[in-house]
């Protein structure tokens, strides 16, 4: 006999602490362990949006101490692509992980409010995200984040 399980992934708010003690706010959706989409603001960290895709084809760049190149990324969403860059995070935050910080990361989060799924596309890559319950989670990280972005 053959069982399917589906486990179906949401959106999550969340308080941490940075290693001074600070508050930081997180909005995050996790498909598996390596794959996974997070917003956060707060602490010495400040806003910031990381994405993981699940790519293994990071070994040649994850002991490097030179500072990270800034990569391309598109997010296509239902309304249109919308294209940055990122860089990749440090080691400590994940092997294949991507961040996005600023205001640049504080528009997209807002993109990602309106709901639906975003398609993430960095190399080789692809993720698709569901959006729903990350206007509810995002919110929450905007309304207590100490850093504010006009809308």
């Amino acid at each position: 006999m053959f069982r399917l399980l589906v486990i179906a992934a949401a959106w999550a708010f969340q308080v941490e602490q940075d290693p001074l003690g600070q508050a930081v706010y997180v909005a995050e959706i996790r498909e598996r362990p390596s794959v996974g989409l997070q917003f956060s603001c707060g602490g010495i960290v400040g806003v910031v949006l990381q994405y993981n895709l699940g790519d293994a084809d990071y070994a040649d760049k994850r002991f490097s101490t030179a500072e990270p190149e800034w990569e391309d990324v598109r997010f296509d969403f239902a309304e249109g692509p919308y294209d940055t860059t990122a860089k990749r995070a440090p080691i400590t935050d994940g092997i294949g992980t991507y961040e996005i910080k600023g205001s640049d990361a504080a528009f997209i989060a807002g993109l990602f409010q309106a709901g639906g799924s975003v398609s993430i596309k960095h190399d080789e890559a692809t993720a698709t995200f569901s959006l729903d319950g990350a206007g509810l989670a995002i919110g929450q990280v905007l309304d207590a984040c100490p850093f504010k972005y006009p809308a």
